[in-house]
């Protein structure tokens, strides 16, 4: 069979693969990008189904470099290549999924490099990933040569066109105000809302999600996780406070999450400032807007300078972020360990 540099599709969104993938067009080389884990579940299973299913035990594969989980196969990048370079069985398509290929060292990919500039047609090699380090060799590589695909989270508006189709899809309906505060309650992840939309369609009898069962069925996670991250920070607990924000980047995009983290800790510092000049506790909470034990705590033992370098280091990740050094999620826990640091030592 032929090789052939691969002819990449410019970019693309979900909705662009799969129109792409029902005309019959398929590249050898994909990189699906972005924090939307659903779509891109999706977009996995869309290239799967183009194997017959009896077919699939022999050409598709689900492999992870450095680490197992219960969907993927733990592999090296040889293995991948190897795999990649196998005729498909059955004259099928070949699926190939790579997860965590961050964790590939130098010499791994100087090793993928020439894969890529000439693939296998009859395979489709796919790298999965939520955000890429663009200071990384393999980052470039992948840029080069793969078609990306983009997995950015929905609007609110397209959420609500999604959730109500879905929705219609269990013969069920939800009200408009209803959809709203869900949406509000659960933010922009298709993931999470499409777990409470099944929630909600299982509890409602009539056929109609309404206001009332959201609020009662539906807890403020987001909010919730928020006030919890701010007093695991401020306690100093490194590890409470690393997976709280883990799940918080589950559910929402990172710079929201720094945004309320800088107001935190600009509350912090007018604390600080009404503590040092008198001020008592019910003025720094009308003030603040903080009330709880540890917010208190905080202000007591940890100096003003911790909280300046604080926010300075909240802004320079915020930066970092949109310029693509690391990846977001790394960025993010790196500042975790630095805020947690203990008091006077940042």
């Amino acid at each position: 069979m032929s090789r052939r540099p691969p002819k990449k599709s410019s970019g693309l969104t979900f909705d662009d693969l799969h129109r792409q993938v029902q005309e019959g067009h398929i590249d050898p080389l994909y990189l699906f990008l972005g924090e939307e884990q659903h779509l891109q579940d999706q977009a996995v299973r869309l290239l799967i189904n183009t194997v017959a299913e009896r077919d699939r035990v022999y050409n598709v594969f689900l492999y992870s470099v450095g680490t197992q989980t219960p969907e993927t196969i733990k592999v090296t990048i040889p293995r991948v290549i190897d795999t990649a370079n196998e005729c498909a069985n059955m004259f099928a398509r070949r699926i190939v999924v790579v997860r965590n290929f961050e964790n590939i060292n130098q010499e791994e990919s100087e090793f993928l490099t020439p894969y890529l500039a000439q693939p296998m047609p009859s395979t489709a090699l796919v790298f999965q990933t939520r955000s890429l380090d663009k200071r990384k060799k393999i980052s470039t590589a992948l840029l080069k040569f793969c078609t990306v695909v983009s997995f950015e989270r929905p609007t609110p508006e397209r959420l609500g066109n999604w959730a109500r189709e879905y929705v219609n899809r269990q013969q069920r309906k939800i009200e408009p105000a209803a959809l709203s505060i869900l949406i509000e309650l659960v933010g922009n992840n298709m993931m999470r809302l499409r777990n409470e939309l099944d929630k909600l369609s299982s509890y409602t009898d009539e056929g109609t999600i309404n206001t009332a069962a959201v609020q009662e069925l539906v807890p403020r996670a987001r909010e919730h996780a928020s006030w919890e991250l701010w007093d695991a920070i401020i306690s100093r607990d490194r590890k409470r406070a690393l997976k709280l924000m883990n799940r918080l980047l589950d559910d929402s995009d990172p710079l929201p999450i720094l945004g309320s983290l800088a107001s935190y800790y600009r509350k912090l510092l007018i604390g600080k400032e009404l503590v040092e000049s008198g001020a008592s506790k019910q003025e720094v909470t009308k003030a603040t807007n903080q009330w709880s034990d540890a917010f208190f705590n905080g202000l007591r033992r940890t100096p003003r300078a911790d909280f300046v370098q604080g926010l300075r280091r909240i802004a320079e990740v915020d930066n970092a972020i949109k310029n693509s050094e690391a990846t977001p999620r790394l960025q993010m826990e790196y500042l975790i360990v630095e805020l947690t640091l203990p008091v006077g030592r940042q």
